[in-house]
């Protein structure tokens, strides 16, 4: 016959060992108090840091979409003018709008009475940027 082991001692009869220390609670009443941690507010921080970080991201990339907008735009609106010389790649040309489409000259606003619609420079990758 087994001998009965005392109801404070934790045993298990398959192993037959003492597992009072693998077990994920007190086996005593006197043992010391085993809280589970609040990982709650560790899930929380977590999901504010990425959040900011994810918002942050998506600024950058509305930002990076609007200047590719508005590079897109202007280049496609300089070579939808008229224009009759090949430009040069950095050098400053200026558009105005004409009567029945715009056009692209070398003269200046300073010195021609039209509706100035921009300056622009054709970059090496020749795209049209405008200068402010």
């Amino acid at each position: 016959m087994k001998s009965k082991k005392p109801d404070q001692i934790v045993w298990d009869e398959e192993q037959g060992e003492y597992i009072a220390r693998l077990l994920p609670y007190a086996a005593q009443a006197s043992g010391p108090v085993i809280k589970i941690p609040n990982i709650d507010s560790f899930k929380q921080k977590g999901v504010e840091k990425v959040s900011k970080q994810l918002q942050t991201e998506l600024e950058e990339l509305q930002s990076k979409i609007k200047d590719f907008v508005k590079s897109a735009s202007d280049t496609q609106k300089v070579y939808t003018a008229k224009f009759k010389f090949e430009p040069l790649v950095g050098e400053t040309y200026f558009l105005y709008e004409g009567e029945g489409e715009d056009y692209l000259s070398l003269i200046s606003p300073d010195q021609w009475e039209k509706k100035f619609l921009g300056a622009f420079r054709l970059s090496s990758e020749y795209k049209w940027e405008r200068i402010d």
